[in-house]
C-alpha cells in the first residue's frame, strides 16, 4: 500500500500516490505524519559543521558497507551517506521527524534508505555495521548520554574495526566574561524596590542545581580570560566505559583582564586528525547553545591565577555536577 502523508495541500497528497514504494520501514503506521523541524536547527545553520560532515562521509562511507545513522533527526547525515551508495543504509529514529526525513528523501529521489521507527537502543540489524553516524551531543555535550549510549551501540552494532563518526572529542571548561546585556545575576544579589532577596543565599545549597547553569550563545560572550586548553578528551572507538574523569581541576594564568561570570563548557568534535569542527563561543557562525556553569562574578587582571574545580559524579547528568571557584 502506498504511504500517504498528512499534508495541507491536495496536490502534495496526489504527488505521494506517484512516488515509489519505500524499501523497508519497521514499526511504521500506514501514513506519514510530518513533523516540523526545530525553528533554528543549529547543525544545518552551521556551514563549518555541514562541510566537515560532507567531507567525513565522502572519506569513510563506501559502496560495499552497512551504515547506520543513529537518531537520524532531520536527515543530513543520512542524505550525505545515501550519495555514497552504501550497500545498506539505515536511518533509525523513534520520533516523528523520521516521517519528515523520509518525505524529504523521496522528494530528492533517495529511495534506497531503510527508515526504521524504533529506539536506536533496541535496534538490531541483520548484520553489523561498518560505520555508525551520530550527533548525540547535548548542551553540555555529555548530557544526551553520548558515552554510555555510543559504547553500547559500539558493542552491539559495530563490526570489529568499524568506524564511529565522529569519534574524538575534546572538552573545554573556560572562564568567560559575558556582555553586559547577557548578564543574569543571582537573585540574592539583585537590588529591587521593597523586597530583599538576600535571605535566599542561606538556602543556596538546597536550591535546584539547574539554577546554577544556563545556556548561552556565542553572541552573549564578550571574551575568554584564559588561553583555551582541553580539560579532558576521549575517543569513542577505543575508550572504556569508565573512561571519563570524575573530577576536573583548572589552574591557569589570566591572559586578558576581565570579570568571570561563569565557566563555559564547549567542545571540539573530530572525525580524524584532519576533519573537525568546534562549538566555541569565539568561533564565528557558531549557532549552538553552550552550557554556562555560573559563579559569583569576580574581577581578574592579567597574570592572576584562576583555580576552578569541577566534580562529575555522573558525567551524563549535569544535575549531579558540583564546582568550586577560589
Amino acid at each position: 500500500e502506498v504511504l500517504r502523508a498528512h499534508v495541507p495541500h491536495a496536490a502534495d497528497a496526489a504527488l505521494l500516490d506517484k512516488l515509489p514504494r519505500e524499501l523497508h520501514r519497521r514499526h511504521a503506521p500506514n501514513s506519514l505524519s510530518l513533523s516540523s523541524p526545530a525553528p533554528q536547527d543549529s547543525v544545518l545553520a552551521d556551514p563549518q559543521r555541514v562541510e566537515m560532515w560532507r567531507r567525513a562521509v565522502e572519506r569513510y562511507v563506501r559502496p560495499n558497507q552497512v551504515v547506520v545513522d543513529v537518531k537520524a533527526g532531520t536527515g543530513l547525515r543520512t542524505f550525505l551517506a545515501a550519495h555514497q551508495n552504501p550497500r545498506k543504509l539505515y536511518a533509525v529514529d523513534d520520533s516523528r521527524l523520521l516521517d519528515t526525513t523520509q518525505w524529504v528523501a523521496r522528494r530528492n529521489g533517495l529511495d534506497r534508505i531503510d527508515f526504521v521507527r524504533e529506539p536506536t537502543w533496541h535496534f538490531q540489524p541483520q548484520e553489523k555495521a561498518d560505520v555508525l553516524l551520530h550527533e548525540l551531543l547535548g548542551d553540555a555535550l555529555l548530557d544526551a548520554g553520548l558515552v554510555p549510549r555510543m559504547l553500547d551501540l559500539r558493542t552491539r552494532l559495530l563490526k570489529p574495526g568499524g568506524r564511529i563518526l565522529p569519534n574524538r572529542f575534546e572538552v573545554y571548561v573556560e572562564p568567560v566574561q559575558l556582555r553586559e546585556e547577557a548578564c543574569v545575576p543571582f537573585i540574592w544579589t539583585q537590588h529591587l524596590p521593597h523586597v530583599d532577596f538576600r535571605c535566599l543565599q542561606s538556602l543556596r545549597e538546597a536550591m535546584s542545581p539547574s539554577y546554577f547553569t544556563r545556556l548561552v550563545r556565542s553572541y552573549e560572550v564578550d571574551h575568554l580570560l584564559c588561553e583555551p586548553e582541553p580539560a579532558f578528551g576521549f575517543d569513542l572507538e577505543t575508550m572504556r566505559a569508565e573512561g571519563l574523569p570524575s573530577r576536573v581541576r583548572i589552574q591557569r594564568p589570566v591572559e586578558e583582564d576581565g570579570r568571570v561570570d561563569g565557566f563555559c563548557l564547549f567542545y571540539k568534535v573530530a572525525f580524524d586528525a584532519e576533519l573537525a569542527f568546534d562549538v566555541s563561543p569565539m568561533r564565528e557562525r557558531n549557532t549552538t547553545a553552550m552550557t554556562l556553569l555560573r559563579v559569583e562574578p569576580r574581577e581578574f587582571s592579567r597574570y592572576d591565577t584562576l583555580d576552578f574545580e569541577l566534580e562529575l559524579p555522573n558525567p551524563s547528568d549535569p544535575r549531579t555536577w558540583r564546582w568550586q571557584f577560589t
